[in-house]
């Protein structure tokens, strides 16, 4: 019996919004539009990080060694630092390949060619992920590094991390907040709608409770109806945000080209798209049922 009651409401909600086709479309656009806004933005923050996460040849700490470092513990402090968290590769100098580099240096070599010796210490290129840690652990990490028993000094520029992850983190939590406002918006809007489709069958309503009709059976296919209309937003505001991806493929790929690289732009995932649809179905339910609730609540108080 509940199952045949739910069944009926579904129906009544179905035939409700195709009784209405253009206000039904107009809602569901209205919805589409604010959720792939935040989406988009979203997935746009995440190609970004995974872009600058393509960066991390950038983010390098040069370790010098002793000269008396010997092989042994060259090697033991190599394995340790490629252990380390947010190490991408550890490369070592030898003084011979650190020299070869050196000569790109015009004008310096007559006065090293001086000295008889070679002057120029071994090292450990570390190599990091600028996104892994944050930039007190990256300096903490430096630290750490730096008095290492072989290690003579380390040279590191790691003020462009710390301002990169301020700006994702900023990018972030401005998405964050515009995400939690649109998903308010959405409610409203699906608020709204439902109050008007509440106006038009209000002498409908008003003869269901004359006869009996409870509070539950008044107000579910109402709530049915924000949860149709609320998949469907979902599910168009993923097409949204494919498409709008798909449109700036090609100047992503004109941009990476004049870098000499390319760069895929990733869309949503399947995981998401279905968690996308569902939230959605759960924002348009949610404002049906406050709609409903508070019409209830002054029709039967």
């Amino acid at each position: 019996m509940s199952l045949h009651i739910r069944l009926h409401a579904l129906e009544n909600a179905k035939n409700t919004l195709l009784a209405q086709p253009i206000a039904t479309l107009l809602t569901v656009l209205a919805l589409a539009v604010v959720l792939a806004l935040p989406v988009g933005l979203f997935t746009a923050l995440a190609n970004l990080q995974q872009l600058l996460a393509r960066w991390h040849d950038q983010a390098q700490i040069s370790l010098y060694l002793r000269d008396d470092a010997s092989p042994q513990a060259i090697a033991k402090l190599r394995m340790q630092l490629e252990q380390s968290p947010g190490v991408v590769a550890v490369h070592f100098v030898d003084k011979q390949k650190a020299l070869a580099d050196f000569q790109h240096y015009a004008g310096m070599m007559a006065a090293i060619h001086t000295l008889g010796t070679n002057p120029l210490p071994a090292s450990l290129i570390v190599v990091l992920n600028p996104l892994a840690q944050s930039s007190r652990e990256l300096d903490r990490q430096v630290q750490q590094w730096s008095h290492e028993a072989i290690v003579q000094s380390a040279q590191s520029d790691l003020k462009w991390v710390a301002r990169l992850q301020a700006i994702v983190a900023l990018g972030t939590r401005a998405v964050y907040l515009l995400g939690a406002l649109l998903a308010i918006g959405a409610v409203l809007v699906m608020g709204n709608t439902i109050r008007l489709h509440i106006e038009q069958r209000r002498d409908e309503i008003e003869i269901s409770a004359l006869v009996g009709a409870t509070r539950t059976f008044i107000r579910r296919p109402f709530l049915y109806q924000g949860l149709i209309q609320g998949l469907l937003a979902g599910a168009l505001a993923w097409i949204i945000v494919a498409i709008s991806f798909g449109l700036l493929q090609g100047p992503v790929n004109h941009l990476a080209s004049l870098y000499g690289t390319t760069f895929p732009l990733q869309g949503l995932h399947v995981e998401d798209g279905i968690l996308l649809i569902l939230i959605s179905a759960l924002l348009g339910w949610l404002g049906s049922r406050l709609a409903v609730g508070r019409y209830l609540n002054n029709t039967f108080s």
